[in-house]
């Protein structure tokens, strides 16, 4: 038998033990998911204005909106001064649209404290020209997950899914507390790039272990859970951020609990699958009679030798290996690779810009924040329940246009869309993108073959960082120096382009069996596709030549 028949008939599909170490493995994607997009509360934007020569850092910042209207130096009576006689008592100047006084660039800024405390911007004076740096360093922790994917991904094959877990977690740890105290933006970046590198080592590891402990009819729910504590992860950082303001404490309270999962190298076992896949038999009994014992089962002795022999793993790797430009050699294969390349992009850019720049669309971006973040929740649910019924296509394609039409009514409101409604419009498109990002995992391998659903998923994944990394300058600076016009378009329209490519180039894949080739997904069951090259244009005369040849060789 399978080693999935003899594992779920003898321990169930979701027994005690599979709940007590899904759980487990679970716990840490909290604190992946705060430390994702942490960035934008620890550097959240405050009010400030420049500083004059006498002034420090440390200065009063006034409070008093009517002043802040001037956009140059003035005295008390609003009469114009110079930036040298402001230095004079009674006189003030305040930060104007061009971050300068006098025609020069402002070198310090004061900034206003009666919200937040102590901000990651005022840190590093990243304002005015120097604003870029916002994304940069929110940029550097996609570009780590990118690596991170590639490498973790190969090391959870090699030397075990627990290894790699622990490794991603450590890592995790000394990066989370090596930001407290950085003193420059860029070391604050390279440390923010190795919490990235850590991210799919848990993240995905966890989702990993998660579905080779439950059995195929609580995978779905188990990726729902998964999701959810992701979305808790969101909330709860958006709840330590409202009451703490000062970014180095916010830092703190983010990566302090994560040392409680080091005790995981004793608590959560290696994978028993991947230990059965390595014939490490021995080790995986260990694991699976205790897993039998909290279960209240009993394994066979030996049971092991029950299992199938390796006669089809010798057979697959006698095959031919395909590789990334297989994609693209046959039509409709082709076609498939195409639309998906654009929609994980999408997805991303989308999910991540409205998840770092939650207030995009107006209001308060703790409260926004905190919304956005519960709102993922149902929006997992609803697609949980409508997947298998109207199909993966209308739901991917429906939460897409969903996204887009929320994000585009907002822009054509304007400033008549009050806070509540801006919440609304941003919590609809942030669940709808939510549902397309939870069934694009379920609806992209049912679109490629066997033989290269790796692959293919391996670029999806890539290209759909490319998104991330756009989302952070949109978001953290291109939507600060310019307007929120410049995230809310873009996004609107690519998230109704990416629905319409759905609809219109992609098939319906529910309770459709996979496809094991290349030449199923053409449709092509007599000739193989899969061998065809590339011919050159057969013209009359050489018709005829090959003709004449094939007779001499006949005769």
């Amino acid at each position: 038998m399978k080693f999935d028949e003899f594992l779920f008939t003898y321990l169930g599909e979701m027994g005690r033990y599979q709940k007590m170490q899904f759980l487990l493995v679970c716990f840490p994607t909290i604190i992946v998911s705060m430390h994702a997009v942490s960035w934008s509360l620890a550097s959240v934007p405050v009010p400030f204005r420049c500083a004059l020569p006498s002034e420090t850092k440390g200065s009063p910042y006034l409070t008093d909106d009517s002043r802040f209207s001037i956009k140059e130096c003035r005295d008390w009576n609003g009469n114009p001064v110079s930036i040298n006689e402001s230095r004079a008592y009674g006189f003030h100047c305040y930060y104007n649209e061009d971050c300068k006084l006098d025609g020069a660039e402002c070198e310090t800024h004061v900034y206003d404290h009666s919200r937040v405390k102590y901000s990651a911007v005022e840190r590093w004076e990243i304002t005015c020209s120097r604003g870029n740096i916002r994304a940069n360093v929110q940029a550097c922790y996609y570009i780590g997950q990118m690596i991170g994917s590639m490498v973790f991904g190969m090391l959870g094959d090699r030397i075990g899914r627990k290894k790699v877990f622990i490794i991603a977690i450590f890592l995790q740890i000394t990066c989370g507390f090596a930001v407290v105290g950085v003193p420059t933006w860029w070391l604050f970046a390279l440390f923010r790039a190795g919490l990235g590198f850590s991210h799919p080592g848990i993240f995905v590891i966890a989702v990993v272990i998660g579905t080779e402990l439950v059995g195929p009819k609580y995978r779905k729910l188990a990726a729902v859970i998964t999701g959810a504590f992701f979305a808790a992860g969101q909330f709860l950082l958006a709840v330590e951020g409202y009451f703490i303001t000062d970014y180095r404490y916010l830092q703190l309270a983010i990566v302090s609990p994560a040392v409680i999962f080091l005790s995981y190298y004793w608590l959560v076992p290696e994978s028993a699958r991947w230990l059965v896949t390595q014939r490490r038999y021995e080790e995986a009994d260990k694991i699976l009679q205790h897993a039998a014992k909290v279960n209240g089962e009993t394994l066979p002795d030996k049971w092991w030798e029950q299992l199938d022999s390796e006669k089809e793993s010798s057979r697959v790797n006698n095959t031919k290996r395909y590789h990334l430009w297989d994609l693209f050699r046959t039509p409709v294969l082709r076609k498939r690779a195409l639309v998906a390349f654009f929609l994980w992009p999408v997805v991303s850019m989308v999910y991540y810009g409205i998840s770092l720049k939650p207030n995009a669309l107006g209001g308060d971006i703790y409260i926004n924040f905190i919304f956005v973040a519960l709102v993922e929740i149902p929006g997992l649910l609803v697609v949980c329940l409508l997947i298998d019924r109207v199909g993966r296509r209308v739901v991917v394609s429906g939460g897409y246009f969903l996204a887009g039409f929320c994000l585009l009514l907002n822009h054509f409101m304007g400033d008549s869309a009050t806070p509540v409604i801006a919440i609304v419009q941003v919590m609809v498109a942030k669940g709808a993108i939510t549902g397309v990002y939870s069934a694009i995992y379920t609806y992209s391998p049912e679109l490629f073959p066997t033989v290269i659903r790796n692959t293919a998923m391996g670029c999806c994944s890539m290209i759909a960082r490319v998104g991330a990394i756009s989302a952070s300058y949109i978001s953290l600076w291109i939507v600060e120096a310019f307007g929120k016009v410049y995230m809310i378009v873009p996004f609107a329209i690519l998230s109704i382009s990416a629905g319409i490519l759905t609809l219109c180039f992609l098939p319906e894949t529910m309770g459709q069996p996979l496809c094991e080739t290349i030449r199923e997904v053409e449709g092509d069951e007599d000739e193989d596709v899969e061998s065809q090259e590339l011919q050159p244009l057969q013209t009359k005369e050489s018709a005829d030549t090959e003709q004449t040849n094939r007779s001499e060789t006949a005769s």
